[in-house]
């Protein structure tokens, strides 16, 4: 298997990451690459759980560590733990994905794509590390060197992630 990109994807609350990083997925299955998504749960409180009388989750509730259950081609885990982020990269790439796109861990030192609706919220996030791409809502400039569309270009988007994909790292066209 060739190198795993991966490439986080960060902003506040209602940005726009989720909408993005759908669309990435679709675009990139449709050209037969492979993605995996990790999402940090940045909204506090647990994680909505399947159903207590469902099989995986009486095995949970009653004190198992993990309970894993494999059908349909789908395989579900279910772990009482905070895994670390190097521990998530690594489940992630269990099904050998080209890509592996980030939703959130803002202090992680992966390539960042920023999605920025207003002036306040870049001075926040532009101390970032590693931003390769800012995405701004219309009316939002940004100063500094940085490749920057307009989040509803939906055409440079996708450019600049197939370039992404693909390695090319002339920028200037991203049609």
């Amino acid at each position: 298997m060739n190198a795993v990109k991966v490439l986080q994807v960060v902003g506040y609350k209602d940005s726009g990451k989720t909408t993005l990083i759908e669309y990435w997925i679709r675009e990139l299955v449709a050209q037969h690459f492979r993605v995996s998504v990790i999402k940090h749960h940045g909204h506090g409180g647990a994680l909505e759980m399947p159903s207590s009388e469902t099989d995986s989750m009486k095995f949970l509730n009653s004190g198992a560590a993990s309970s894993i259950v494999v059908g349909g081609g789908v395989v579900q885990i279910h772990m009482r733990k905070e895994d670390e982020y190097i521990g998530l990269l690594n489940m992630a790439k269990l099904s050998d994905p080209n890509l592996i796109l980030i939703e959130g861990f803002k202090q992680a030192s992966e390539p960042k794509v920023v999605i920025v609706r207003t002036k306040e919220e870049w001075a926040s996030l532009h101390t970032l590390t590693n931003i390769i791409l800012v995405l701004v809502y219309e009316g939002v400039k940004i100063d500094e060197d940085y490749d920057v569309f307009y989040i509803s270009d939906e055409i440079k988007i996708k450019g600049w992630m197939m370039h992404f994909m693909l390695g090319v790292k002339d920028n200037s066209n991203f049609n």
